[in-house]
């Protein structure tokens, strides 16, 4: 009997989801688990933070870009923020939030941000 490659195949551990269904936050451990079960089956993926909306990581190609997504006059954009390792998850959050309060037809007081219709 011939077994499949994939036989012992368990998944990437604490790898993050396109729908995110947990709301997981970014961490280094969980970007680079999904960067390798992206490149595992050769995909790509777009995630959002959990814990900052606001914020996304695409993975493609090998690589993970954080970019800032916001809504302005009904449209929704993206902003390229950076790469990750080169940019830190602390630094990419911060930035995705100043560009949301800064853009964002949905922006209001900091208190509802984390009630943002994502």
């Amino acid at each position: 009997m011939i077994f499949e490659s994939d036989q012992y195949y368990d998944g990437f551990p604490h790898a993050i989801s396109s729908e995110n269904e947990e709301k997981t936050s970014f961490n280094d451990y969980a970007l680079v688990n999904t960067l390798a079960e992206c490149l595992y089956h050769d995909i790509s993926r777009e995630i959002f933070d959990g814990s900052e909306p606001a914020l996304r990581a695409v993975i493609a190609n090998g690589e993970i870009k954080f970019l800032a997504r916001y809504t302005l006059r009904g449209a929704c954009y993206y902003e390229p923020l950076g790469r990750f390792p080169r940019m830190s998850i602390k630094d990419a959050r911060e930035c995705a939030r100043e560009l949301y309060n800064r853009f964002d037809d949905n922006r209001g007081p900091d208190e509802d941000y984390e009630h943002i219709p994502f």
